[in-house]
């Protein structure tokens, strides 16, 4: 059967930092089968990275197929630009609406994309294009930012065009990546369509959930007079560290399922992805991290909790792979959910404390006893941590939020003693 032409997918080593090439990647005559294989010059070098555990396993000879995003392996999807970078694309480069994900994929910079991967059409990866990428700093970002608070013209053109949203754009929410030493952060500006500030929002509650004792990407917000209604966050990058590129899949490829997309939908579930980390060998506390996660979704009323905001990275200092912080947890400004994203139960999505405990062991409790007691700790965890951050939220997210966590606890404590 005829095939695309191939594309070439490079990791950067997590021990050296060396680029080296994985393997290959082509499209059928159908476009909607795709075919990866692993190079023998990798597999006989004897990595034993394999760039996405749950579904390309490291197999010599025979090629793996993909049928999931129109034939595109589900790890390279994850290093495709996400919605906003489609746009920027096919406004650049004249793509149109059904352009396969491959094509985003080639054209997309290297300088932004997600995790350690690379594409290129040259079998040997070109070092020099790949190792020096330029972003923006984040004194640029400063100045870029004051001069849209004065309305100057821009002073980056290139950021500005990043960072603001156009009607012709779609709704996308506009993003881009900054540099500040040897963090890189990812910066997203509030939009003039937000009923709430939103970056302001996503901030504080990001550093609710560290003082709640979780793992959760560490943010800062800007914003640039008062009133001024020019509001920023920018969430520090788990998979950039330096020069070096951390390898990252998201929480869609390990469940095996596609976003968007609501066909797929029946398969998201926190249990069903507590399972997996275990199956990779991401030890118990990744697992019951998960569990806290989704708690703590369930009681500010982030129903925005669908699978590519979940990820796991390589930790290479432990040799496997591991939760990520947690990131882009926003609540529902308009509403209180009663549902989330992904089934908190096997088959359910509704929160209530029955279905958070239904299936507790597969999270990795012992019982739901110590599925019980571990919750009723969480919840004073998120109670006492609301504490610490209250006075970071302006009067009126203060209000919802105060409400939101009184309905939230109250919802998962009703016929419940520890």
């Amino acid at each position: 059967m005829i095939t695309s032409s191939p594309l070439y997918v490079y990791l950067q080593r997590p021990d050296t930092g060396q680029w080296v090439t994985v393997g290959r990647y082509s499209l059928d005559a159908s476009g909607q089968l795709g075919r990866f294989l692993y190079a023998p010059s990798y597999l006989e070098a004897g990595f034993g990275w394999s760039i996405d555990p749950v579904n390309l396993p490291l197999i010599a000879g025979n090629p793996i197929n993909a049928t999931r995003y129109g034939g595109l392996h589900d790890v390279l999807r994850d290093a495709c630009p996400d919605s906003w970078g489609r746009l920027l694309i096919q406004r650049e480069h004249g793509l149109g609406d059904t352009a396969h994900s491959s094509a985003y994929l080639l054209l997309a910079s290297n300088a932004d994309r997600w995790g350690a991967l690379a594409i290129g059409k040259s079998p040997k990866p070109s070092i020099a294009k790949l190792s020096t990428p330029k972003l923006a700093q984040l004194p640029e970002l400063s100045e870029e930012l004051l001069a849209m608070y004065e309305r100057r013209p821009a002073v980056n053109p290139q950021l500005r065009r990043r960072l603001m949203a156009t009607p012709s754009m779609g709704g996308a929410r506009p993003k881009v990546t900054v540099q500040d030493g040897n963090a890189y952060w990812l910066v997203k500006p509030v939009l003039p369509s937000d009923t709430v500030d939103i970056p302001l929002l996503e901030h504080v509650v990001q550093r609710w959930g560290k003082a709640a004792g979780l793992n959760f990407a560490h943010t800062e917000h800007e914003s640039a007079g008062s009133g001024s209604g020019l509001s920023v966050v920018r969430s520090l990058r788990f998979d950039r560290s330096g020069d070096q590129r951390i390898m990252a899949v998201s929480g869609a490829s390990l469940l095996q399922t596609e976003y968007p997309g609501a066909a797929g939908s029946a398969s998201w579930s926190y249990p069903v992805l507590a399972t997996v980390l275990r199956q990779i060998g991401a030890p118990l506390e990744d697992s019951i991290e998960l569990f806290s996660r989704m708690v703590f979704n369930a009681v500010i009323g982030n129903d925005d909790d669908h699978p590519r905001n979940h990820a796991i990275h390589y930790s290479h200092e432990q040799r496997r792979w591991r939760l990520t912080p947690a990131f882009d947890v926003v609540p529902n400004p308009d509403f209180t959910p009663s549902h989330l994203a992904l089934q908190v139960c096997f088959g359910d999505r509704s929160i209530s404390t029955q279905n958070i405990l239904r299936d507790a062991q597969s999270f990795g409790f012992e019982s739901q006893d110590h599925a019980k007691q571990h919750l009723e700790t969480l919840l004073n965890d998120i109670e006492a941590g609301y504490e610490v951050v209250e006075s970071m939220f302006t009067e009126g997210l203060r209000s919802l939020m105060g409400a939101r966590l009184n309905e939230g606890i109250r919802r998962l404590r009703v016929d419940y003693s520890p």
